[in-house]
């Protein structure tokens, strides 16, 4: 049985909040409700748009192709041996990485511990078209997390939040008791000096602070700082721009000019909290 097929046991429908089974090269609840099964290995969870606005369509593959750029350079290893550290040495059960684009976390986390398997919910379709493939332990689903998340009340016992907005009562209710929720939130100097000359989107302070207090029902286990210099070209650098949600609001040939005009290398701040939170069992 593949990972999706065992993921079934905690998946909802995004419509009704139905279980979903296998049917029909996808997936539908007892309110026929159906959703696709991509040839790439991954399912399609994406509901009717009920909201004003568009639908999230997440990260394009330019911004992918950008951030596996970064981090195979080793730009976020710390904030991953953070990560991990987080999470139980015999946590066992489902891992659930909420928005968590290739999977990149979530695969460094289940090559440590082999207790647990795997789905990353991301609105990116080219995200989790490779997160499918990222680790045989690891499934990979297309959902708008932050309108909410398919996932069944209390059937996951480690969630993941690395970078990703959304609503901490939504991670309270998928997780089981006993079960841990890990959340990665950049400080409001995280990358600070690539906003010098650029307009770039900034970070408020005290997000860290309001992540640790934010599932009143849980206990603060850790709150782990990861403060380091690193030294970018301008490639690197653009990487670091264009990999995240300032890729949708700035042109990269401006962004280029700018940073052709610094002295390479460009040195650059990476201020993250990991935060872990135990919700009691």
């Amino acid at each position: 049985m593949s990972t999706l097929d065992a993921a079934f046991d905690i998946l909802q429908c995004p419509s009704c909040g139905e279980p979903l089974s296998a049917a029909d090269g996808g997936a539908s609840c007892a309110n026929r409700h159906h959703f696709d099964r991509a040839r790439q290995g991954y399912l399609s969870l994406r509901a009717a748009h009920k909201g004003k606005g568009a639908p999230a369509t997440g990260d394009t593959p330019e911004m992918l192709e950008a951030r596996e750029r970064f981090q195979a350079a080793g730009f976020h290893d710390d904030i991953a041996s953070a990560v991990l550290a987080a999470v139980p040495t015999d946590a066992r059960g489902w891992l659930a990485d909420l928005g968590g684009g290739t999977g990149w976390y979530a695969a460094t986390i289940l090559d440590a511990r082999p207790g647990l398997r795997g789905v990353v919910l991301d609105a990116s379709a080219p995200a989790v078209r490779i997160a499918a493939r990222a680790h045989d332990r690891l499934a990979g689903v297309s959902a708008d997390v932050w309108t909410g998340i398919p996932l069944r009340d209390a059937s996951v016992d480690v969630a993941l939040r690395i970078f990703a907005p959304g609503a901490a009562g939504e991670v309270r209710r998928i997780l089981a008791p006993g079960g841990t929720a890990v959340f990665a939130v950049p400080h409001a100097d995280h990358m600070r000096e690539l906003g010098h000359g650029l307009k770039l989107m900034r970070v408020p302070a005290g997000k860290a602070e309001e992540v640790a207090a934010s599932i009143p029902e849980a206990t603060l286990v850790s709150s782990v700082e990861v403060r380091q210099r690193v030294q970018l070209s301008v490639e690197q650098a653009l990487d670091a721009v264009f990999m995240g949600p300032n890729a949708f609001h700035q042109d990269r040939a401006k962004v280029e000019k700018v940073l052709l005009e610094w002295q390479a290398p460009i040195s650059v701040t990476i201020a993250v909290t990991v935060v872990a939170l135990r919700l009691e069992a």
